[in-house]
C-alpha cells in the first residue's frame, strides 16, 4: 500500500477507525426528521486506490538475524506502471450506551502493479485487522431532542494489529513493503469531528491522525495526516426512501517511511487536495452509498506514482435500536 486508505464522511461514515463514524439514520415513518446518531451497524465495503507514473519501489533483505542492512530502491524513469491496492472489508459498530461505541474492522487487501502490459506484483490476503471505539462529548439531541440545530462531538481512537502478512520474502530473501497486505506493526490512530445539522443539511468537519510504529525489521510507514469538510443533503423520495448527495473537500498529509531509523530512499512524502463527491440512497434499515476522491492539487517529494483517484462502495445494515434510546418525532400542532 502506497498509504492507508482516505477517509471520508459518508452517510454513513464507515472506513478506518481513523475515519470519524456518525451515522445519519433514517426512520420509515419520520424521514423528515433527523434520528439520533447513537446507532449500531455492519457493513461491507469496497475501495481502491490507484496510482500511474514513474515505476518506483524499495525491495530490502530480511534484517531480523542480525543480517547487515541491506536494500534496494528500484526505479525506471523510462517506464510507466500502473498500481492498484484495493480493499474489501466487514465493519461493526456498536454502541455501549448513548455516548460510547466499540469497533472493529476486518479488511482483505488485493494488491497489483502493471508494468509495460506485465503484471510484476501481486499480493493478496489479510490486512491488519483495526479495533477502537469512541465516545460523544456532545450530542445535543441527548438534551433537546425537538432542536431544529443539532450538533455533535466526538473523539475517537484505535489500534491496527499486524494480522496481516509483511513477511513474504522471496526467494532471493526479497520484499517490496509497500506491497504486503500488512505493516507488521501496532499502529494507532485519533481523530475527532463536529457534525452541525439544520434539517435535511449537515455539515460536518473531521481531522484524524495515524500514528505508525516500526516493525520488527526496522521499517515504518509514513504517518498520516488528514483533514475534512463536507456537506450533504437528504431528499427524501417515498415513504422509506431518501436520496443522499454530497460534496466536501479533503486534505491529506502523507509523511516519509522509515527503515533503520533513517529516511528510505523511495520517497514517500506528499500532500494532496482531494475533492469528495458522492451519492447515496437509504431505505429504512439499508443504506448504499458510492464515493470518489480526485486530487486537484498536490506537493509531491522526488520521484513517486501519481495518486489518480479512490473509490468506495458501501453497503451498511443499521441494527435496531433499543427503544429507549429512541428519539421520538416532534408532535404536530393541534389545528383548530
Amino acid at each position: 500500500m502506497r498509504f492507508g486508505f482516505l477517509s471520508c464522511p459518508k452517510i454513513a461514515c464507515i472506513g478506518r477507525v481513523a475515519t470519524i463514524t456518525v451515522l445519519f439514520l433514517i426512520s420509515p415513518g419520520v424521514l423528515s426528521q433527523p434520528i439520533s446518531p447513537d446507532a449500531s451497524y455492519l457493513s461491507l465495503q469496497w475501495q481502491q486506490q490507484r496510482f500511474e507514473g514513474l515505476t518506483t519501489y524499495l525491495l530490502f533483505h530480511d534484517n531480523s538475524s542480525n543480517l547487515p542492512y541491506h536494500q534496494h530502491f528500484f526505479y525506471d524513469p523510462f517506464g510507466n506502471s500502473v498500481e492498484t491496492f484495493t480493499q474489501i472489508s466487514a465493519q461493526a459498530r456498536y454502541f455501549l450506551n448513548r455516548r460510547t461505541f466499540v469497533q472493529a474492522n476486518l479488511p482483505f487487501a488485493l494488491n497489483r502493479r502493471i508494468t509495460a502490459d506485465t503484471l510484476n506484483m501481486k499480493q493478496n490476503g489479510l490486512a491488519d485487522i483495526t479495533l477502537g471505539g469512541g465516545y460523544q462529548l456532545y450530542n445535543s439531541l441527548l438534551f433537546n431532542p425537538a432542536a431544529r440545530v443539532q450538533h455533535l462531538l466526538t473523539l475517537q481512537a484505535g489500534v491496527q494489529l499486524p494480522s496481516g502478512d509483511f513477511e513474504r520474502f522471496s526467494n532471493i530473501n526479497e520484499v517490496e513493503p509497500h506491497s504486503m497486505p500488512g505493516t507488521g506493526s501496532v499502529n494507532f490512530a485519533f481523530s475527532g469531528s463536529y457534525r452541525l445539522q439544520l434539517k435535511a443539511l449537515q455539515i460536518q468537519t473531521s481531522g484524524s491522525y495515524n500514528l505508525n510504529r516500526k516493525n520488527k525489521y526496522t521499517y515504518r510507514f509514513g504517518n498520516i495526516m488528514q483533514v475534512n469538510l463536507q456537506i450533504q443533503y437528504r431528499q427524501p423520495l417515498f415513504k422509506n426512501i431518501a436520496l443522499v448527495p454530497q460534496t466536501g473537500i479533503c486534505w491529506l498529509n502523507r509523511y516519509q517511511d522509515y527503515m533503520n531509523n533513517i529516511p528510505t530512499p523511495e520517497y514517500t512524502r506528499a500532500q494532496w487536495l482531494l475533492l469528495n463527491p458522492a451519492l447515496g440512497i437509504q431505505a429504512g434499515s439499508v443504506q448504499l452509498q458510492a464515493a470518489w476522491l480526485k486530487p486537484v492539487w498536490s506537493k509531491i517529494t522526488g520521484p513517486q506514482p501519481t495518486l489518480k483517484g479512490q473509490w468506495l462502495v458501501n453497503l451498511l445494515y443499521l441494527l435496531p435500536q433499543p427503544k429507549r434510546w429512541q428519539t421520538p418525532a416532534p408532535a404536530k400542532p393541534l389545528r383548530n
